[in-house]
């Protein structure tokens, strides 16, 4: 038996597991964390809008539950949390444009 022969299989081994995780690292755009919250490193609703408003922060399913419990949310006057609120029960899901909208006009919560 070829000795050489175990030393090539492995050489093949190897070269398609690095191809393989190339070709993953390439299609999620180098993405391999944990996605984080849009309002993370923000302390105040304001900062959190604005990045919203100019593109910087999106997230169209937002955790509502991570959301409700943020320190930022916690702190927001209690018309824009009742909207925020509204808009989440109406449609079970909460996007980031909602609270863009919310902020700038608490009865947005109330219109369908």
């Amino acid at each position: 038996m070829n000795k050489k022969q175990p030393v090539k299989t492995i050489f093949l081994l190897a070269s398609m597991l690095t191809l393989t995780f190339g070709v993953l690292l390439h299609a999620t755009d180098g993405q391999v964390y944990a996605a984080k919250s849009i309002w993370a490193g923000d302390t105040t609703m304001e900062q959190l809008v604005k990045k919203i408003d100019k593109g910087k922060a999106s997230d169209d399913s937002m955790n509502w539950k991570d959301f409700k419990n943020s320190k930022i949310f916690k702190q927001e006057d209690s018309e824009t949390k009742k909207c925020i609120e509204k808009r989440q029960d109406l449609s079970n899901n909460l996007a980031d444009y909602e609270v863009l909208h919310c902020f700038k006009d608490s009865d947005y919560g109330y219109k369908s």
